[in-house]
């Protein structure tokens, strides 16, 4: 999520060459969440049911069953703070972030102890940002369809101002006052037809802004019920954003100024939702992470969050330097070897898996990371041979054994194939659906599954599959490959969009290589 600076003069410090991570860092477990954050146990203790409760009420507030068999997918919250959050994004006027990934989606923001404690409710806090980040996660997995960007943005604002009863119960739909500024004036800087359609460059914070209003609007206000799920179905059908509305809401000149009527309306907003407590109080376990584990927990973020090989190559040096401490820390040798995959070096990576796996064998990460670099060797090497490829693949079918919902081995398995030029098993296939199930966020399991179905002739199904990726908050409009396939499908052209996928995936390899 990028939006403006709100904490100031936050010290930027060097990943590499820093010195060790502090030795408080701990991990909290519980259904939904693993949460590494450096802070003592009773922080990390209501981070974690703060959360949990807020799963929990978002799930009752949109009809959202538990499925047990997703938990094997918890989502990892990295709550950073200051100086580490800016060194591992490399970025700014950023305060929070989210991957959604088989892997295990993943969230970054700034914790910052004690601010929200001081805070008033409407201002802009890390809870503020992690809700948002948590709530953008939650819709893509529980409804993954395509959204325009104002509604992705307003449903995460909508569902972030959110406040944490005694009893347990959860109040959404709050004001957000931080975006007050932005939606002060209807007739700056957005007009009605540039909201639903926003042109290449507009102003960000004003659509942040202006679609959490009308999301407040919509989803509260009586006066329109029912026409926000009309405008979402025609969206989905095909229709452009613009003509979705103009069939759902009628007059958008209107609907603008009524919107802006409610903002400005005596007696304020309509009241935030109450959401009654939980039936259950969160089980939460929490844990310190090992001396090894902290030390490398630098690298460790940085894997999770995303580095370029180059960046990676620079590091490993260093890295091993550290993890050579720990040759018994399970943990830290995945890390060692995770960085030393990203940046290349197979050897290094190789037997920092084998120590890994010689302290826990069923270890799924030293599993994944074992096929990984086996599957990267086979195809460096050329390996024509079915069984160079079978060989190589088998350790996706270990962790596969070792958590048989785990939607990583499923995605990693039938890549092999990919990367090996040979045609998926029937096995494979079904692993992928299965992965596509317990993961629907993941754009990769989408885009994968998609091209085969389109092999299959099922455009209806490859089109659902690639909505949510067409459609995503900060897909680039000048380099959408999902959304031009859409339009080959939609043309009737299956062979064109077949080719179109293909070169899309074949780049996609390019990048996480």
């Amino acid at each position: 999520m990028k939006i403006r600076h709100f904490l100031n003069g936050l010290a930027v410090i060097t990943l590499v060459g820093a010195g060790p991570a502090r030795a408080d860092w701990m991990e909290a477990r519980s259904a939904h969440l693993v949460i590494d954050i450096d802070a003592d146990e009773a922080v990390a203790r209501d981070y974690a049911v703060k959360l949990e409760r807020y799963d929990a009420a978002l799930r009752l507030l949109y009809g959202v069953a538990d499925d047990p068999t997703r938990r094997v997918n918890p989502v990892r919250i990295y709550p950073l703070k200051e100086g580490l959050f800016e060194s591992v994004c490399d970025c700014v006027g950023w305060v929070g972030f989210q991957n959604p990934s088989a892997a295990g989606s993943t969230i970054f923001t700034i914790y910052k102890a004690k601010f929200d404690e001081k805070a008033k409710q409407g201002d802009q806090t890390p809870q503020a940002v992690l809700l948002h980040e948590y709530a953008h996660r939650f819709m893509y997995a529980s409804f993954p369809l395509a959204y325009p960007r104002w509604y992705s943005e307003g449903f995460a604002e909508f569902n972030a101002n959110a406040a944490f009863e005694p009893s347990g119960a959860v109040d959404i739909g709050f004001p957000a006052n931080y975006r007050a500024w932005s939606i002060r004036n209807q007739y700056e800087e957005l007009t009605v037809r540039e909201f639903f359609e926003p042109p290449d460059y507009y102003p960000v914070d004003t659509l942040y802004g202006r679609g959490w209003l009308m999301t407040h609007y919509l989803t509260l206000d009586p006066a329109r019920k029912g026409q926000l799920a009309v405008y979402l179905a025609e969206f989905n059908k095909g229709k452009s954003s613009l003509d979705a509305a103009q069939i759902a809401f009628g007059d958008l000149n209107k609907l603008y100024r009524d919107l802006f009527d409610y903002r400005a309306r005596k007696g304020g907003l309509a009241k935030p939702l109450r959401i009654p407590p939980a039936k259950h109080v969160p089980d939460v376990s929490v844990a310190p992470l090992s001396p090894g584990a902290v030390a490398m927990m630098p690298y460790h973020i940085r894997i999770a969050w995303g580095m370029p090989s180059k960046r990676a190559k620079d590091m490993v040096k260093e890295a091993s330097r550290i993890a050579g401490a720990y040759p018994k820390d399970a943990r830290a040798q995945v890390d060692l070897a995770g960085l030393a995959f990203i940046a290349d070096d197979l050897d290094t990576a190789d037997a920092a898996v084998d120590r890994a796996l010689a302290v826990d064998p069923d270890n799924r990460d030293a599993l994944l990371r074992k096929g990984q670099i086996a599957v990267r060797r086979a195809s460096q090497a050329k390996a024509t041979t079915p069984a160079e490829w079978t060989a190589a693949r088998a350790w996706y079918l270990k962790a596969n054994k070792a958590e048989p919902d785990a939607s990583l081995p499923l995605l990693l398995y039938y890549q092999s194939f990919v990367t090996a030029k040979q045609t998926p098993s029937k096995g494979a296939v079904l692993g992928l659906k299965r992965a596509e199930v317990l993961t629907p966020e993941d754009g990769q399991i989408r885009m994968l599954l998609a091209r085969r179905l389109i092999d299959e002739g099922d455009a209806k199904g490859a089109r659902y599959l690639l909505q949510p990726v067409a459609f995503s908050p900060h897909a680039r409009e000048d380099d959408n490959a999902a959304r031009k396939v859409i339009g080959l499908i939609d043309a009737g052209n299956l062979a064109d969009a077949g080719k179109a996928m293909d070169d899309a995936i074949a780049e996609d390899a390019k990048k996480t290589k």
